[in-house]
């Protein structure tokens, strides 16, 4: 069954669990420095300075596990980006981003495979961004180097309808590099980065699974590491390639100083990147 057809210190850190309206005051409360805030699935919260980006944000309830640790209301008037990856529903959210074209003066960074989407809901021209692979910009100051993303399936089998034109996402912030690398498959594009500050990952069949989850980290040396992908949606027989997520399994495979740089965060969970 196809994923589509199933959703229409040094590492010194600081992690705070999130509870209804928690993770909002801490997402304003957070004035200095570079802080990550995990939301379920791919769905980080990124702030550096007065800049609040998010990646796939997924603030949907059907289907959670637990309700989102923030509503779209809340986050909608300190968001300045919105980048998606691709469209499937946990990661271009129809029910998120209605609530942020009206709520919000957020631009949406897309790729062209979401451009049909983004036309549907109504999102105004000159609040949209198209991402193409290895086509780097800048917004904001952020620079965005879009990198290809190849969309897994069930069995590990590459997605019938895997679109060249999704992307991942590598944010130079603040002198820091971020890599959100969407639902892909392992590729050379990113062993070809060599090093990366903080790793965002997705340990599910329908994605890097384990082993190649581990080439990856082994390979860029993250100084911070996160499993996304996990513990979000429910699972069973039909969406078990994408909603169950590995990623304890991908811990006890690394070497004791990458556990240690390793963070199974919670929704509504923050570290700060020093």
């Amino acid at each position: 069954m196809r994923k589509s057809a199933v959703i229409g210190l040094f590492f010194i850190c600081s992690i705070v669990a999130g509870h209804p309206g928690k993770m909002i005051n801490d997402i304003v409360d957070h004035k200095s420095g570079t802080a990550v805030w995990w939301v379920g699935q791919a769905s980080w919260i990124i702030k550096s300075g007065d800049l609040v980006i998010s990646t796939d944000l997924f603030l949907d309830p059907g289907g959670r596990i637990d309700p989102a640790p923030v509503t779209p209301e809340e986050i909608a008037p300190v968001l300045d980006i919105s980048f998606v990856t691709h469209g499937h529903g946990d990661h271009f959210d129809p029910y998120t981003t209605r609530i942020l074209i009206e709520k919000s003066k957020c631009i949406f960074v897309i790729p062209e495979s979401c451009l049909e989407t983004a036309r549907k809901l109504k999102i105004p021209d000159d609040r949209l961004v198209i991402a193409k692979p290895r086509e780097p910009f800048e917004i904001k100051g952020i620079k965005v180097q879009p990198l290809r993303a190849i969309h897994g399936n069930e069995n590990f089998a590459i997605y019938y309808d895997a679109n060249f034109q999704d992307v991942g996402y590598l944010f130079t912030i603040n002198g820091k590099l971020i890599l959100q690398p969407g639902d892909t498959y392992l590729l050379e594009d990113h062993l070809f980065l060599k090093k990366v500050d903080v790793l965002f990952f997705s340990p599910t069949e329908h994605n890097m699974y384990i082993d190649p989850s581990v080439i990856l980290i082994n390979a860029l040396d993250p100084e911070y590491i996160f499993p996304q992908h996990h513990s979000t949606m429910v699972v069973n027989e039909g969406t078990r390639f994408w909603s169950k997520g590995y990623p304890d399994e991908v811990k006890i495979r690394l070497s004791k100083p990458l556990r240690e740089r390793y963070h199974i965060l919670k929704p509504g969970e923050k570290m700060e990147i020093k």
